[in-house]
């Protein structure tokens, strides 16, 4: 570390590109408001700062700090759609842990998973916040360790005026009916209990159309499809937020969650050319969640600073899928009906104790406990004409336990005012118990795994000057599996099964990250570059599962079938898997190793030196390349469905004259494609492009319109289907693919009273 400090040369290099506009943003724009405490890390916006801009909610305040724009999408994108994107494993956090950015309120994180902080933020009236803090890498007596920006929200305390927060919305898509949605939300004290209690009405309508030209192994058109599809979404939410603040000190956290939803999705195929058919799928969906978490902190004189979490939650859908076709545009009959039922369960409890130790030294020990149950089951049936009845097609009942234990220990030390150094040692003890069940109830395998995981992470901050930051950080994470991968399903973009593998191990992977920060003058803005390293262990990817014989038909191995190719008797062999043997199998799995590596450069800048006062414009690109091993055509490739740049880029204008913002987001991922055993299916997302306006009509009352989906485009693909496995290149289908959405406007309108 002592080699970068003295390297000055360096760092007014890398400072030069950004000198005339940090210059020109200092003199153009200062934020008296805006102070930098004695700790380097740490930038404060005090209410006053905001009074200008007239906020209604604890959210307009955030989207007028730099920087915190990113983390705000960063949230909705990781809570967008239950499987994640295409291609994603949709793996995250274990438990509550202990890293990552985060926002805090009053230097703790909220506890619960379901009734996040996100929501959270657009139900508290900016009334009620005393100030907002910036802090940047490594920094002690906060709920989590961070490589990067932590925002703390200070809230105040016992205020006894009580103020009320309601909005209404309605969102118009193409032709569709307006969906309308309300929410109303409440926060006041009594005596030494704050609270907030609120009330939504979800609805939402949509749809989308996707043309599709087929053509065979000799590129003729054979056929065309189109696919129009519209859903439409009702539910309610109740929340609430309840603090107690004791008169020894502690303080207790009390945060509730109950949420009802109905969705209901048609699909209308037409196909035409040589095989013309209509089929129309109905899907409906019922799901009923609720979850209470809670923490309590208390500061124990000669002990330390005592903190327990916990959060308890139950989560359950039912799901019926009809599929009809009518051959002849007429007189339709039931061609398949599915039934899928899921039952999920967690209950996840941490506690610990901090206390300083030495001088500019704290130790914080604890440890966490998770307790997980996942049960889910999918029947399939088509109608057999000829047998006048239905016959089962797949049938699959898991039962999934999850116990998982872990110790930690975290150390924090103030080196010098501008070096501190943070190491932790997390060992993590869990168990999954994965039974799956026959058609009657009765038991067709089990699997009960123990695993241990030793954890260790080191992070480092520099701070070179009072704007500049160098911050490093080497640590071990295991990925939270997702227990959908354990259960047969049927993949709608493909249409085949996709089976379970109950026998799935969580990703391990060793990161290692180095990034550089500048803060411009007088609040102008920041600027930040981030290499970063992963090593993958158990990746989870698609695998080859098939049972291979040889030309004897008896079991071999991979490797040992794709010798014999082009021998005599070989197609007999290829036949036997396909018609007698298990078939060409793939599922999720586990590969042995993968890594990836990239930078992240992230930047907010104000514009008062170009003579826009109030307006930022803020960016983030990100470049990954990853690499791991096709387990299908054995070649290098990147990982599933992960685009090779991605950039993401916000502006915001504040006209403090006239209460008006306006702005917008565009945020666009370069070609990405996935790989099954007997499909390859490359894919070119469109940018996404929203604009929006606000206007404060008065005090406290503001108005909302936002434009998304500018560009009408999803993304267009070309999907290879090959007739059994990938690698033996015998062509089935192309399918050439364009997806369509339509225009969306939604306008709200909110208030406090």
């Amino acid at each position: 570390m002592a080699g970068i400090i003295k390297k000055n040369k360096i760092r007014h290099a890398l400072l030069t590109g950004t000198a005339i506009i940090t210059l020109s943003a200092a003199s153009s724009y200062a934020a008296q408001t805006t102070t930098t405490t004695g700790d380097a890390s740490i930038v404060t916006y005090e209410q006053d700062y905001f009074v200008q801009y007239a906020p209604v909610t604890l959210l307009d305040m955030l989207q007028r700090v730099p920087g915190a724009q990113e983390i705000l999408n960063k949230n909705r994108q990781q809570r967008g759609g239950r499987g994640g994107g295409r291609g994603a494993q949709n793996q995250g956090e274990r438990g509550f842990g202990s890293g990552g950015d985060q926002i805090l309120m009053d230097g703790k994180r909220l506890a619960g998973k379901s009734n996040n902080i996100d929501d959270t933020l657009g139900r508290i009236s900016a009334e009620n916040v005393e100030k907002i803090e910036l802090i940047r890498g490594a920094a002690q007596g906060l709920d989590v360790q961070s490589q990067g920006l932590v925002i703390n929200i200070v809230l105040k305390e016992g205020t006894s005026n009580s103020s009320t927060f309601w909005q209404v919305k309605s969102e118009m898509k193409g032709s569709n009916d307006p969906g309308f949605e309300a929410l109303v939300s409440h926060s006041g004290s009594l005596d030494k209990l704050d609270y907030t209690l609120s009330a939504a009405r979800t609805s939402n309508n949509g749809f989308f159309t996707r043309t599709e030209e087929f053509f065979d192994a000799s590129d003729v058109n054979t056929g065309d499809r189109l696919v129009d599809t519209s859903f439409h979404q009702r539910g309610w939410d109740f929340n609430t937020n309840l603090t107690y603040n004791f008169e020894d000190g502690g303080v207790f956290r009390l945060n509730g969650l109950y949420k009802t939803e109905k969705t209901k999705n048609d699909e209308d195929r037409i196909d035409t050319g040589n095989s013309p058919k209509n089929v129309l799928w109905a899907r409906d969906e019922d799901e009923d969640q609720w979850e209470v978490g809670g923490d309590y902190t208390k500061n124990f004189d000669g002990i330390g600073n005592f903190k327990f979490l916990f959060v308890i939650n139950k989560d359950n859908t039912d799901q019926f899928i009809d599929r009809f076709q009518d051959a002849n545009l007429t007189n339709p009959f039931l061609e398949t009906i599915e039934e899928e039922h899921e039952l999920k369960k967690e209950k996840i409890f941490r506690a610990s104790l901090t206390r300083n130790i030495f001088e500019g030294q704290s130790l914080e020990v604890g440890g966490e406990a998770a307790i997980n149950t996942f049960d889910k089951s999918f029947r399939s049936e088509d109608f057999d004409t000829d047998l006048d009845s239905f016959v089962l097609e797949a049938d699959d009942d898991v039962k999934i336990k999850e116990n998982r234990y872990e110790i930690f220990a975290h150390h924090t030390y103030n080196v010098t005012d501008v070096f501190v150094v943070q190491t932790s040692l997390t060992t993590e003890f869990s168990k999954i118990v994965a039974d799956n069940f026959f058609p009657d109830g009765t038991l067709l395998d089990s699997r009960n795994t123990s695993f241990t995981y030793f954890k260790p992470r080191l992070n480092l901050r520099y701070d070179l000057a009072a704007r500049d930051q160098l911050r490093a950080t080497v640590e071990k994470k295991v990925s939270q599996l997702d227990f959908n991968n354990f259960v047969t399903r049927f993949d709608q973009r493909t249409e085949e099964f996709k089976i379970g593998n109950t026998q799935l191990r969580p990703e391990q992977l060793w990161e290692f990250l180095l990034a550089y920060e500048h803060r411009f003058a007088n609040d102008g803005g920041s600027f930040e570059i981030e290499g970063f390293y992963r090593d993958f262990t158990d990746k989870i990817e698609r695998v080859d599962f098939t049972e291979y014989v040889d030309l004897g038909l008896n079991p071999t191995d991979r490797e040992t079938f794709f010798g014999l190719v082009g021998m005599p008797g070989f197609d007999a062999a290829r036949d036997y898997i396909n018609d007698v043997g298990s078939d060409f199998t793939d599922k999720s799995g586990n590969v042995p190793s993968a890594s990836s590596y990239g930078a992240n450069v992230k930047g907010s800048l104000r514009l008062g030196f170009a003579g826009l006062s109030d307006a930022v414009l803020s960016a983030t690109y990100t470049y990954e390349k990853s690499s791991v091993i096709n387990q299908f055509t054995l070649m290098e490739q990147r990982f599933q469905g992960q685009s090779l740049h991605r950039w993401d880029i916000n502006y915001r204008h504040d006209i403090t004259d006239l209460g008006l913002s306006y702005g917008g987001r565009v945020n666009f991922n370069s070609d990405a494609a996935t790989t099954d055993i007997n499909d390859y299916w490359p894919f070119s997302p469109q940018a996404s492009v929203s604009v929006f306006a606000e206007y404060n009509i008065f005090n406290g009352i503001k108005l909302r319109v936002d434009a998304k989906q500018l560009t009408k485009r999803r993304g267009l693909s070309t999907q290879y289907t090959y007739v059994d496995h990938i690698r033996l290149n015998e062509l089935s289908v192309r399918a050439d693919k364009d997806t369509r959405v339509p225009r969306e406007i939604e306008i709200s309108l909110q208030g406090t009273f």
